[in-house]
């Protein structure tokens, strides 16, 4: 109660300052983004929900993960789940599920089908220029996976002048931070380099130490007056413990002890980008992105150890999971200034070779200590998975833009995907080799009004995940899966004057064939089909210029996510709201500079109780957090200290409760973070 009390307050205080009329420059209406439509566009133009976290934003957060920038934003929970693993939810539930896209600059970081939850690892988070967050299905442009949301990460461009810049950070809980920037320009384009490397240990949660090596490479270069391109290299190296969630007895007891001893994570990444763009004319523009990718994942991971009938022995595994990608993406941009229409045509080939290896280990429990001290292979061959497949996802589509008058305007796409996976099993058990295929035609239409200072937007869209790879060719148990189908509706307006820019966005998203993961009673999560699904929401923003040193923003949804036909191990649970799925989760902000050197900020996340399980029996109350945020700038030097979690609330990011095992070990809690202080040095050698 006390924190609708407080809401309703912020928000009649900002109804109240919109109608003051006060003097700013404050522009987002004017803001050019590039997701929406593959094009840039103002975001006036735009007919969906989409949020923009600015160069500034960006910098004076000064993120040791990406989810301190992405919790900023309206309809956006990235919880963490340790050491920049992460799960998501923008429009879903909390899960580790495929219905997410991240791109960066418009293009794919992973293949379809080979969905990560973890993907945002393997972007270097101080090769961040800004942030476009596409909230819905976008399946209709970027193809299969768009239907939660699209985060599109904007690298660091290449700088007017010559800068070279060193960085320093660490906190008191381990962590610290080295990375070098360097951007030289020339006549026909230039350079832009960003290094990284970070180290965490001896935090807060036993065995939870990670490192993380990152560089990003840009080079700009103009052929002629008609033909410019640039090239793009990223490298990842990134190691961590997996200390894995904390059952209910430990987290009350605030015992962050853990049971692991040889977990482990290990991603190696590589992408290379070559991108053309030849102006045939004023009206006319062919662009040309052509994309190699090299991924290799080693695991002998938390979420696959599971019980036996003897207490000091466990079944596990050790896998790798590696492909090589080869994308094509091309289109070519038509204005026809005289009809006040655009045209775009595009066609998409990912060509993806994967291979993934699995041994069984058996684990031995030392239960004085409450520990798995070693394991071992079986004596007997210990190979449980061993395959290799061909992915193939041909994809066309077309976009088309016409001012219907000076203030609306119509915008309609449509994609054709076609999926083809080439299975091997190279073991005589498991699933049989296959050939699967999957197709889907997925549109988008929508319109914009806009008048003076205020528009309005309705879109309607639809979205289609084939299952991945690694949910159909399971080799020890086989799960059925349909593609997931998904329906979105959705109307949002804005206004903006001097001062106040404020948004809003209502949807229901309408899932059919979702597909959500059930713990076993052994302890092994196995994906199905869920039936139907319906996700309500409300997103809104508002921002008030107080003056031009104080400025208030506050983010907020409130939504809804139910089962509307679904049965899960026996259980009917058709009508009850699906787990961790709160209903109220906001960000509120305070910016100050009371001189320009110097920048101060507080912020308070708030994230309402859901249900833990999929019966409604168990609550997690959710939390509150606090951070602040102190810069100051002086001669060619920045300095700055972040509190990060200011109270020291004692929280989990999230919370899951098995309804059909017994025992503190159905619960889950992934630890939130302790307060942590950083203090950081960026020294701008050449400014």
């Amino acid at each position: 109660m006390q924190v609708k009390g407080s809401l309703f307050l912020v928000v009649s205080l900002l109804l109240h300052l919109l109608t003051q009329g006060q003097d700013t420059s404050f522009t987002n209406l004017k803001s050019v983004i590039i997701s929406a439509n593959k094009l840039k566009e103002k975001r006036i133009q735009a007919p969906i929900a989409i949020s923009i976290l600015s160069p500034k934003v960006v910098d004076e957060t000064k993120a040791q993960r990406i989810d301190a920038l992405l919790n900023k934003v309206s309809g956006v929970y990235m919880p963490t789940i340790g050491n920049e693993q992460h799960m998501m939810a923008i429009r879903q539930p909390i899960s580790l599920k495929g219905l997410y896209l991240y791109l960066e600059e418009g293009m794919p970081i992973r293949t379809s089908g080979l969905f990560s939850a973890n993907a945002l690892i393997e972007i270097n988070s101080d090769n961040i220029y800004s942030i476009e967050i596409l909230k819905g299905p976008a399946s209709a442009l970027y193809g299969a996976e768009a239907i939660g949301g699209v985060v599109n990460i904007i690298p660091n461009p290449i700088p007017i002048k010559t800068t070279f810049s060193i960085t320093n950070q660490m906190n008191d809980v381990g962590f610290k931070k080295i990375a070098i920037n360097a951007g030289i320009p020339n006549k026909t384009g230039g350079w832009q380099i960003n290094s990284s490397w970070l180290d965490q240990k001896n935090g807060v949660t036993e065995y939870s130490d990670y490192h993380k090596k990152s560089i990003s490479i840009r080079h700009d270069f103009e052929i002629n007056k008609k033909l410019k391109a640039y090239q793009t290299l990223n490298y990842i190296d990134y190691y961590t413990q997996m200390t894995g969630s904390l059952d209910s007895i430990k987290f009350f007891q605030k015992n962050f002890g853990t049971q692991q001893t040889f977990t482990f994570r290990q991603i190696n990444a590589f992408r290379f980008r070559q991108n053309l763009q030849y102006s045939w004319n004023d009206q006319s523009t062919t662009s040309l992105n052509a994309m190699y990718r090299n991924n290799i994942m080693d695991q002998n991971p938390t979420y696959s150890i599971a019980s036996t009938i003897n207490p000091t022995k466990f079944k596990g595994q050790v896998n790798s999971n590696q492909f090589d990608s080869y994308v094509v993406d091309i289109q070519h941009y038509w204005n026809f200034k005289a009809l006040k229409s655009k045209f775009l045509l595009g066609g998409y080939w990912d060509l993806t070779r994967q291979n993934l290896i699995a041994h069984y280990i058996d684990i031995f429990k030392d239960t004085t200590i409450g520990k798995y001290t070693k394991y071992a292979y079986p004596s007997i061959d210990s190979l449980i998975t061993s395959y290799h497949t061909q992915l193939s996802n041909k994809a066309i589509y077309v976009n088309y833009i016409f001012d219907i008058n000076k203030s609306i305007r119509f915008n309609a796409s449509i994609r054709y995907d076609d999926f083809e996976y080439l299975f091997y099993n190279e073991l005589t058990s498991g699933t049989p080799s296959a050939n699967n295929h999957f197709t889907n035609w997925t549109p988008k239409i929508g319109f914009t009004y806009n008048k003076g200072n205020w528009g309005s937007y309705f879109n309607y869209s639809e979205g289609f995940v084939p299952p991945q790879i690694t949910e159909i060719y399971n080799a020890i148990r086989v799960p059925y899966l349909l593609p997931q189908l998904f329906k979105n509706f959705e109307v949002g307006s804005w206004y903006q004057n001097k001062k106040i820019y404020a948004e809003i966005s209502l949807y229901q998203l309408n899932g059919n064939n979702e597909i959500i993961s059930v713990r076993q009673t052994d302890g092994v999560n196995l994906n199905q089909n869920s039936g139907a699904t319906q996700h309500l929401g409300i997103e809104y923003q508002f921002r008030y210029q107080i003056s031009p040193s104080l400025e208030l923003l506050l983010n907020g949804t409130n939504t809804k996510h139910k089962y509307i036909s679904t049965n899960i191990k026996g259980t009917d649970v058709s009508g009850n709201e699906m787990n961790a799925a709160p209903h109220f989760f906001n960000n509120i902000t305070v910016s100050w500079k009371p001189i320009p050197a110097l920048r101060i900020a507080l912020e308070a996340q708030h994230q309402s109780k859901y249900f833990m399980d999929e019966t409604n029996k168990t609550t997690y109350p959710g939390f509150d957090v606090m951070n602040m945020r102190v810069g100051y700038n002086f001669k060619k030097s920045e300095i700055w200290l972040n509190i990060l979690n200011l109270t020291n609330a004692y929280y989990s990011t999230m919370a899951t409760r098995n309804f059909s095992v017994k025992g503190s070990s159905a619960y889950s809690y992934y630890l939130g973070d302790p307060r942590s202080i950083t203090l950081g040095w960026k020294w701008y050698i050449i400014k």
